[in-house]
Parts: C-alpha cells; sequence; structure tokens
C-alpha cells in the first residue's frame, strides 16, 4: 500500500469517527425542555433556512417532541420546509411582528408543556433587541455571513451575551467564496460556530440537500449548549511582546556549580478534579 493510500485510509477513518460522535452527540438526551433562538444580523444571511433545517435535523435525528415558530416576520411560509415532519409549526400575527416577545411569551406558554424543543426563527434582529432575545433563549444562534467583518461583528455580539445565554454562531457562506482561510477562521472562534454552505434550491421547494455533515455539526453544537456540555468560551490569547535583550539576560537560570548535586523535586500532590458547576441557564 502506497503512503497516498495509507494517507487516505487515514482521513477517511478520521471522517468516519467524527461523524460518529456527532451523531452521538446530537441525540444526547435533555433533562429539561429548551428553548433555540435563531437571529440574523443583516438581511439575507439565511437565518430561516437555518432555523426551519436545524428543526428538520433535530425531528429526525432525536425523540424529541419539536415545534417551529416564526417570528420573524411576513416572508413565504416556513411551513413549507417542515412537510412530512412530526414539527408543529406556529407563527405570530402580522400585527405582532417583528419580534414581539410577550406576543411569543403568550403563544409559547400557550402549549409549551407539550414539547421538548422549541425552534423560534427570529429572523432579522436590531442590535438592541438582541439581548433581550438571547434572555428568552437557552440557546441562540447568532447567524451572518462567510465574510471576515461580518463574522468579527457577530463575535462581539456573542461576546456581549455570552455570559448569561449560550452562542452558537453560525456563519452562511451566502456569496459562495469561503475557502479553506474561512474554514480555519471559523473552526478557531472562541464561541461553538458552523460554516454552512448556502443552497438557495432550498427556498424554491427543490429536493433537500443541505450540506448534511455541517447540519450534523451545527446539532451537535446546539445540543452541546442546550444540555449545558459547551463550556465558557475562554478569551482570545493576546500574544507578549518580545523580551529584550537585556530583560532575556535577567531572566535566564541562574548557573549550578559542576560540583553541585543535581536537583530532584518532590512529587506533586494530585488532587481529585472539582465537579463540574454549570452555568445557569435562562428562564426554563
Amino acid at each position: 500500500m502506497s503512503r497516498l493510500d495509507g494517507f487516505r485510509q487515514a482521513l477517511t477513518a478520521r471522517g468516519a469517527a467524527e461523524l460518529q460522535d456527532l451523531r452521538e452527540r446530537a441525540a444526547v438526551p435533555l433533562a429539561l425542555r429548551r428553548r433555540v433562538g435563531v437571529a440574523s444580523l443583516v438581511p439575507g444571511s439565511g437565518c430561516t433556512t437555518v432555523a426551519v433545517e436545524l428543526a428538520r435535523f433535530l425531528s429526525s435525528a432525536r425523540n424529541d417532541r419539536v415545534r417551529f415558530v416564526s417570528a420573524q416576520g411576513p416572508s413565504p411560509r416556513p411551513e413549507r420546509g417542515l412537510e412530512g415532519t412530526s414539527i408543529e409549526a406556529l407563527e405570530l400575527a402580522p400585527t405582532e411582528w417583528p419580534a414581539d416577545v410577550e406576543a411569543w411569551w403568550r403563544l409559547h406558554r400557550a402549549s409549551s408543556d407539550r414539547y421538548d424543543l422549541t425552534v423560534t426563527d427570529w429572523g432579522t434582529s436590531p442590535l438592541a433587541r438582541i439581548r433581550d432575545l438571547a434572555e428568552h433563549s437557552h440557546v441562540l444562534c447568532l447567524v451572518t455571513t462567510a465574510e471576515r467583518a461580518s463574522i468579527q461583528h457577530a463575535l462581539d455580539i456573542a461576546a456581549a451575551i455570552g455570559e448569561r445565554t449560550r452562542v452558537v454562531l453560525v456563519a452562511v457562506d451566502v456569496h459562495r467564496r469561503a475557502g479553506l482561510a474561512t474554514e480555519r477562521l471559523v473552526s478557531r472562534l472562541p464561541f461553538p460556530a458552523v460554516l454552512v454552505r448556502h443552497d438557495r434550491a432550498l427556498g424554491a421547494g427543490a429536493a433537500r440537500g443541505l450540506d448534511g455533515v455541517r447540519m450534523l455539526r451545527l446539532g451537535a453544537r446546539v445540543i452541546d449548549a442546550a444540555a449545558g456540555i459547551a463550556v465558557p468560551p475562554a478569551p482570545v490569547p493576546v500574544p507578549a511582546p518580545a523580551p529584550t535583550p537585556q530583560a532575556q539576560a535577567s531572566q535566564a537560570p541562574p548557573q549550578v556549580p559542576p560540583s553541585a548535586p543535581p536537583h530532584v523535586p518532590a512529587p506533586a500532590q494530585v488532587f481529585p478534579p472539582a465537579p463540574h458547576a454549570d452555568r445557569p441557564g435562562a428562564r426554563s
């Protein structure tokens, strides 16, 4: 077997292991009912497509009762994307758009005990409302385009609201220009994030073909966050300035005389790890 064949087999095995891990994470049971919000920062970023496909995936990959709520204003009815599923699709009255949180609460509480997962499409929401929407979600998916400036903007907002609500960033390649550099950027963000390839044909009722692997990644990250598995984001480290030659000389370790016996450190005392305490979630 050539080295190239061995490399291909290793990649295949690695991909299969990742898919199995994602499937298991996406199917983790949830102890409590969870609310997943999907909101976009700019129009045309594919928010409704992401929300509908996420609801479809969660309904197919889990035994949960899933409900979809449209709260994003007049648009082609999302129920067309939920045909053939057991998902109940609800929508706010046109007079209560856009993103009337109090009206959403009344709709939610009327039948919330019948559903395990509620996915709400909040659509494009002004920055001043994002925090309010986050307060009403256990997990908030922030949808943005895959351009670097847009991802940075979403990351700044996620950092502002991520202390109380778990955030998953969804970068949608609307313009189909995302390459390897964008893949690496998204994979290294300090928040759970997924790059999704946009499929314009879905809006026209074409056969469903949204990137299954990426949707599986999104579903796994959302369930991780809903189950409290995703840890709070770590701050991005700032590289320290290079030390000057004088500082390097002053910090050099002292020279040990040749006759001095070698220093043997005492064995480190091992303490049992402290139990993980999850952050308090949003209201149930």
